[in-house]
């Protein structure tokens, strides 16, 4: 075992269950003390302590970040520019591992420009955890202070030739860029064979799969949330549904992040296409809440139905009929311009992956009196 069980690790996550199952998996890697904090502003009191206040911090010092992106009051973001850029910031060299269910190349472009030293997407399992800790530990780029910027050095110089290398070095002079090597104590505390070995990983799956069953009871909280909100939509005039749509969207974000890290990736489909129907807030019409609705009525049978993988057959169908739904939705009043190109391709790949079950008779379960409707 190398050295981590020296390690202090500080893990930053607003979702008390993804919080305590990232934890238990850094414990089965031998990770020795985490630290941790629900959101960016607990975060930085918990840095600012270990330079003033080591006791009530829980370490002396810490050795590495993972922080969520989305949260409140402060944000993974401005975490992360907070520990590259504050004079309060402890070691404005930290490795720091962002963590989110975005995954589009704008967000991972803005968090290199941040400063971050490596990006792990929502859902993940134990393995992408581990390999992701280790890349950014002992990652030996030269951190780079040019304007504004201060983090690793964005261009990847390994594929370069000496002729590049050199010519790039004499521009960044001329540019008046700074280079400064990171500190190399992290290398020498884990040792010269970094990594974890392969038993440590199985145990930290074997955690997180010990979660599975807590999913379920996650999920259904957070749909009845979800109905809550939609039912509030539906009482509201349509100037008022502003911040139901944000809590809705918000909602949408957790169960994408949450349902493949579980099993059941046909969650994170049915969310993913909540998360971008309401991720710009741009149209919150009586349709729109009936579309939302009939997410919240398809993620409710999912889970009824126990639909694990990509939900079988009658997964797949509800699937392809919300896809339906939501294409035809934006297809009337010139509405597919509010959204991205890519979720319009995600709905049709879900139409033509799909079968040919009818799943009326599992949406009418959801009440006896009237069968839901999908448009």
């Amino acid at each position: 075992m190398s050295g981590f069980q020296f390690f202090t690790i500080l893990l930053v996550e607003d979702h008390m269950e993804i919080r305590t199952l990232l934890a238990s998996i850094l414990r089965s890697l031998g990770v020795g003390n985490v630290l941790r904090a629900a959101n960016g502003a607990e975060a930085m009191q918990i840095l600012r302590d270990t330079k003033k206040d080591p006791a009530r911090a829980g370490a002396a010092g810490i050795d590495a970040i993972i922080s969520d992106w989305v949260m409140q009051p402060v944000d993974g973001a401005m975490l992360l520019r907070w520990v590259r850029r504050h004079k309060e910031s402890p070691n404005r060299f930290m490795p720091f591992l962002m963590l989110s269910a975005f995954s589009d190349k704008e967000r991972v472009s803005f968090a290199r420009d941040l400063g971050v030293n490596e990006f792990l997407s929502k859902p993940f399992a134990a393995d992408s955890v581990a390999t992701h800790l280790i890349t950014a530990i002992t990652d030996n780029r030269r951190y780079v202070k040019m304007g504004p910027y201060f983090g690793p050095d964005r261009r990847r110089r390994e594929d370069m030739s000496d002729d590049e290398k050199r010519n790039l070095e004499k521009s960044d002079k001329e540019k008046g860029v700074r280079f400064y090597d990171p500190p190399t104590d992290l290398r020498r505390k884990i040792g010269p064979d970094a990594g974890f070995d392969l038993q440590a990983i199985m145990s930290a799956q074997k955690e997180l799969d010990s979660f599975s069953e807590d999913f379920i009871d996650w999920t259904t909280a957070a749909i009845d949330k979800l109905q809550r909100e939609v039912e509030l939509a539906r009482m509201s005039d349509e100037g008022m549904r502003r911040q139901i749509f944000d809590r809705i969207n918000l909602i949408a974000h957790e169960l994408r992040g949450q349902g493949g890290i579980f099993g059941y990736p046909v969650i994170t489909t049915i969310s993913t296409s909540l998360f971008e129907l309401t991720l710009h807030n741009l149209d919150r019409s009586n349709e729109c809440v009936k579309l939302i609705r009939d997410h919240s009525m398809t993620l409710k049978a999912v889970v009824r139905e126990g639909a694990r993988g990509d939900g079988g057959r009658i997964g797949r169908e509800l699937v392809k009929e919300l896809s339906r739904a939501s294409l035809r939705f934006m297809e009337s009043g010139d509405r597919a311009r509010l959204v991205n190109p890519e979720f319009q391709d995600m709905l049709k790949r879900n139409i033509r992956d799909a079968g040919g079950f009818d799943p009326v008779d599992v949406i009418m379960k959801q009440d006896k009196t009237k069968p839901q409707e999908i448009l």
